[in-house]
Order: C-alpha cells, then sequence, then structure tokens
C-alpha cells in the first residue's frame, strides 16, 4: 500500500531517485550537489546579505558570505539526512542502504563551500597567468573538490573507515561522508599551497 511519509522519506535520502541510479549511485550523488550549490551561491550573490567583517576585501566577503550560507544549508541537510536515513534503515532493514545518497550530496556541498578560498590563493599565483581564469575557476572549484571527495570517499582512510564500520543508523550514514569532505578539504588546500609554492 502506498504510504505518503515512505515516499517522502526515500526522495529526500535517494535525492529525487539519484539513488535508484543502478551504477555509482555515490558520483551522482557528489554531482548532484554541485547544481544544488550553484542555486544557493546565485542566490547568496543576487541577494543583498553580505557579512561585514572588518580586514577583508569585498571578494573575500563575498566567499565568506557564500561560505557561511552554504555551511547553514549544509547543516540542515544533514540534520533531515541523519533523521530521514534512520526512518528508511528501520524501513528496508538495511544498515547501509546504497541507495541513499543524500550523504554524498551533503559531503560535497561541503567541499565546495569551505575549499573556496583555495580559488583565491590560486588566482593571486601563477597558475591565473599560466592556465588562465576560467582554467583555474574549472580546476579549483569542481574538479579538484568532486575528486578529492569521491577518493576520500570510496578508499576511506582511517579513521572514516572505522567510522563507517562501528557507526550505524542515520548519523553514521552521514558522519563517515562528513568526515572524508573534512579530509578532501585539507587535501584541496594541502595541494593548492604545494602548487603555488
Amino acid at each position: 500500500m502506498f504510504k505518503f511519509k515512505d515516499i517522502t522519506i526515500e526522495i529526500i535520502v535517494t535525492c529525487f531517485f539519484v539513488g535508484r541510479i543502478k551504477w555509482a549511485s555515490g558520483t551522482f550523488g557528489s554531482l548532484l550537489a554541485f547544481p544544488l550549490s550553484y542555486f544557493i551561491v546565485s542566490r547568496t550573490m543576487f541577494s543583498d546579505f553580505r557579512l561585514n567583517i572588518h580586514g577583508y576585501t569585498p571578494q573575500e566577503l563575498d566567499l565568506l558570505t557564500v561560505m557561511a550560507t552554504m555551511s547553514a544549508a549544509v547543516v540542515i541537510l544533514f540534520i533531515a539526512g541523519t533523521i530521514c536515513s534512520s526512518i528508511y534503515v528501520k524501513m528496508t532493514g538495511i544498515e547501509d542502504p546504497k541507495e541513499v545518497v543524500i550523504d554524498e550530496v551533503v559531503g560535497q556541498m561541503i567541499v565546495i563551500a569551505w575549499s573556496s578560498f583555495s580559488v583565491i590563493f590560486a588566482h593571486n599565483s601563477y597558475l591565473d597567468a599560466k592556465f588562465g581564469g576560467d582554467v583555474v575557476n574549472i580546476c579549483f572549484y569542481f574538479f579538484l573538490p568532486f575528486v578529492l571527495f569521491r577518493a576520500c570517499d570510496i578508499f576511506k582512510p582511517w579513521p572514516i573507515d572505522w567510522l563507517d564500520e562501528n557507526i550505524h543508523g542515520g548519523i553514521g550514514i552521514m558522519l563517515d561522508d562528513v568526515l572524508a569532505a573534512i579530509f578532501a578539504v585539507v587535501l584541496q588546500y594541502a595541494l593548492t599551497f604545494m602548487m603555488i609554492g
């Protein structure tokens, strides 16, 4: 029998059934984070809201505002993902359903938001003159955040693998991707400083 609550939970955890894609659903979940992030960023940039912190350039304040807005969206999605994933685990009886991709969306959004300042560092280096601003933007806004997060999420270096194996339910589903995102952010800044150093 069709239950509205069940289908709503499934829509949320599979991110409108992206998680039902048979091949590489986690990768498609990560890709979904980019248009969602673009929507949040564009709405923020076209609004009148700006953080007002002394000592920062207008460009840096724009990035800080975007990071704050994206972080707020991540918190909301993390809470919703944790609650809905917990319910979905009980509904299916599967500990870590592969079709749940809201964790990948949240993790990828963290990397997109928190690695933003690496783009400024790259633009203020020889990379901008050598490769051009568009190449730097593609590399540091899309390519590196995507590849680094997917690598950390797939290979799960310690302690991500420990979290994945020992923390169960909705919080476990979400937390290992958050930790993978933090690893990816650190790696992006490390690679940035290695490239521009």
